[in-house]
């Protein structure tokens, strides 16, 4: 399988805790791609069940996966755990999953860095420009 670059992503989903400037980043770095921006209220709508049960994985795996996404950049606010989402894009087939997170996840990231004292996340969209240069 051959690795995607920053010039082939199409489809980015990301996950969001508020605006951010590192959309209008994401956005340059990337202008060739379609952004689909989920913030927290739309996230947990991904997760709702219509069940008694608390998590529709299969709903919400199915979603991801019917919108193709090349990549998905998981925005988490300080002191909040990527891998919930980070792991629903896993199952979903996202190829490529960036977050930031001082804990090991396994794979569930296929990139990671530990989050900047400043909460600053615009160091996560380098990851994908380092991708450009592979």
């Amino acid at each position: 399988m051959a690795v995607k670059t920053s010039a082939d992503l199409q489809r980015i989903l990301v996950f969001t805790q508020s605006p951010n400037p590192a959309h209008a980043d994401l956005e340059h770095l990337c202008p060739q791609a379609s952004l689909t921006v989920v913030d927290p209220t739309q996230a947990a709508w991904l997760l709702l069940s219509h069940t008694s049960a608390p998590v529709d994985w299969h709903q919400a795996i199915a979603w991801l996966r019917e919108q193709q996404f090349d990549a998905a950049v998981i925005l988490t606010a300080p002191g909040q755990s990527p891998y919930t989402l980070g792991y629903l894009c896993y199952l979903a087939g996202i190829p490529i999953r960036i977050g930031q997170s001082y804990e090991f996840g396994g794979q569930v990231l296929s990139h990671c860095s530990p989050p900047p004292d400043d909460g600053d996340c615009r160091h996560l969209l380098a990851l994908l420009s380092d991708m450009s240069r592979l």
